[in-house]
């Protein structure tokens, strides 16, 4: 198989993943319980001060139900939604009374400058700490139970632990996040900003880099020593190889399935981020899918669901592409040769 060729194949996969994924969102939003068309109707008539008569309340839910497109046949709902998105219209927030569009790109800002950055770290510290821990037998002693009890334990736990801990009981950070500390930053950048932006910041980014870490780790601890206990390792023991040198050939074969594990990890980092939104109310999707859940809006939800599973598809196939970019063996047996 050429390049080109596992390419087209890995792309052609991934649209059909996304057009499934999308649809089982679509299908969801809609057959779940409860009227939609009830948020947006309720908050028209709840405004302060404005009274309807009969023949207006009607009207109201009438246009409600029109604006969600609900009086519409479903295969004309479904033909509309794929019409619409392929156009960039997510649909209309009942809850926040804006474009799906105009919300999630405030959220997504927010989102990645928490998410992207504990993936590299916790990567990157996970990978290193897992090779050091299956190279020094007394440093594993040590590091085993800690790697264990991270790998373990709940994104939503730690997180918990952390707010009491380090935000409610010494106070070192903020328990509670007020969007004003993310965006006084991102807008209007100085050092008072930026100090209370790290203090907002620290502990949903530490819940995630330290749990992500434990995984990585693990996995890495369990490659390294597969590999340092090969043939090709006790080999070059053999030839006079100094234990560095070795390591060093044994960490480039192990890292390899950690790449690919990347992409596999970033759905579980991308709903972990979401969840911890709720526990810190971080300013990220994960409290507009909160609302948009309370609320039933729809196209919020949908929105939030295909844009974040869209971002999943996107990074795994840039891993796919990178690891045949990285291994040797792969690329080679794809010439032929």
């Amino acid at each position: 198989m050429s390049l080109l060729a596992y390419l087209a194949r890995r792309i052609l996969i991934y649209v059909l993943v996304f057009v499934i994924s999308a649809s089982l969102v679509w299908a969801l939003v809609r057959f779940a319980p409860g009227d939609p068309a009830l948020t947006s109707f309720l908050r028209v008539m709840m405004a302060p001060g404005v009274t309807y008569t009969p023949e207006q309340v009607e009207g109201i839910k009438r246009q409600a139900i029109e604006l969600l497109g609900l009086n519409l046949p479903l295969h004309e709902q479904y033909a509309l939604f794929w019409r619409k998105m392929l156009a960039g219209d997510l649909g209309y927030s009942t809850y926040f009374m804006a474009p799906v569009s105009e919300k999630l790109r405030e959220y997504l800002v927010h989102d990645l400058i928490l998410i992207a950055p504990a993936i590299v770290v916790s990567w990157f510290l996970g990978n290193y700490i897992g090779a050091l821990a299956a190279r020094y037998k007394s440093l594993d002693r040590v590091l085993v139970p800690v790697i264990y009890i991270l790998t373990a334990t709940p994104y939503f736990i730690f997180g918990l632990v952390m707010v009491y801990t380090l935000g409610v009981t010494l106070g070192v950070f903020k328990p509670i996040i007020s969007s004003t500390d993310i965006k006084s930053f991102l807008y209007s950048p100085s050092p008072q900003t930026f100090y209370e932006f790290m203090k907002a910041y620290t502990l949903p980014f530490l819940s995630l880099v330290l749990v992500s870490m434990g995984g990585w780790a693990s996995g890495m601890r369990t490659l390294m020593t597969y590999e340092l206990e090969s043939n090709y390792a006790r080999y070059m023991e053999s030839l006079g190889f100094s234990g560095r040198k070795v390591a060093s050939y044994a960490f480039r074969y192990a890292i390899n399935p950690q790449i690919t594990g990347l992409g596999i990890q970033l759905g579980t980092v991308i709903v972990a981020g979401l969840a911890l939104s709720g526990i810190f109310n971080y300013p990220g999707a994960g409290i507009a899918l909160i609302y948009a859940i309370n609320f039933r809006d729809i196209f919020l939800i949908q929105g939030i669901a295909i844009v974040y599973t869209l971002m999943v598809i996107i990074f795994n196939f840039v891993i796919d592409v990178l690891y045949v970019v990285i291994d040797p063996r792969l690329r080679h047996g794809m010439m032929g040769g």
